[in-house]
């Protein structure tokens, strides 16, 4: 993988809530980000789990599971995330890492769609920038594969097709079966025409025994 592609490894996240005031779910979210950056993934996902109903709990949820290599669980909260919310910050950094999730599982058209969402609402972030430009080679270079792929099939179709043909043919030297009674036939009779003949020479040699005088 190319060395910038540490970039399309960048995970985007919430800060860290500091001021529990409004939401029940901060505290959650508090518990979630303190195991996250410990790199306890499974106790931060735990906590996320609590407060996912939350915008920022399914996004940090998403980011929990996607560290441990859930990509298609992280993707589904990622999507959450950016329905769950009117915030166009909020939404590209979800469509960020949805696009991740999907390029993880090698879906790169569905790359490509997450991070043309999140430029349209961030059109100055360069990472996803960066991101789309990768994720679009990838998929260039799978519809390229595809192509070659379809040729070679199309190429080894008719020569598959031409074999069939010829076993079904005869081969030069089969013949039918029809062929082959009338040619016993003419092999016994031209026999038997041979056998008449040489009886008939042997017929006409036979002579009585010389009687010699005494």
């Amino acid at each position: 993988m190319m060395k910038r592609s540490l970039i399309f490894l960048s995970l985007l996240g919430f800060a860290l809530i500091t001021n529990a005031q409004q939401r029940p779910a901060d505290g959650a979210l508090r518990k979630g980000n303190m195991a996250y950056k410990k790199g306890r993934m499974d106790e931060a996902a735990k906590a996320y789990e609590q407060a996912a109903a939350d915008e920022r709990g399914s996004f940090n949820l998403g980011n929990a599971l996607y560290r441990q290599e859930k990509f298609s669980d992280a993707q589904q909260r990622y999507e959450g995330a950016a329905a769950a919310t009117k915030d166009a910050n909020a939404q590209s950094r979800a469509l960020h890492n949805l696009g991740n999730s999907w390029m993880q599982q090698q879906k790169y058209e569905e790359a490509v769609n997450a991070y043309k969402q999140a430029l349209r609402r961030q059109p100055a972030d360069e990472e996803t920038r960066y991101n789309l430009a990768y994720a679009h080679k990838k998929l260039q270079q799978e519809e390229q594969k595809k192509k070659q792929d379809q040729q070679q099939d199309q190429q080894q179709q008719p020569q598959e097709q031409k074999q069939d043909q010829q076993q079904q043919q005869p081969k030069p030297n089969e013949i039918d079966k029809q062929d082959a009674e009338r040619m016993l036939e003419a092999m016994e009779q031209q026999e038997k025409n041979t056998q008449d003949k040489v009886r008939g020479k042997a017929k006409a040699s036979v002579r009585k025994p010389i009687e010699k005088d005494w």
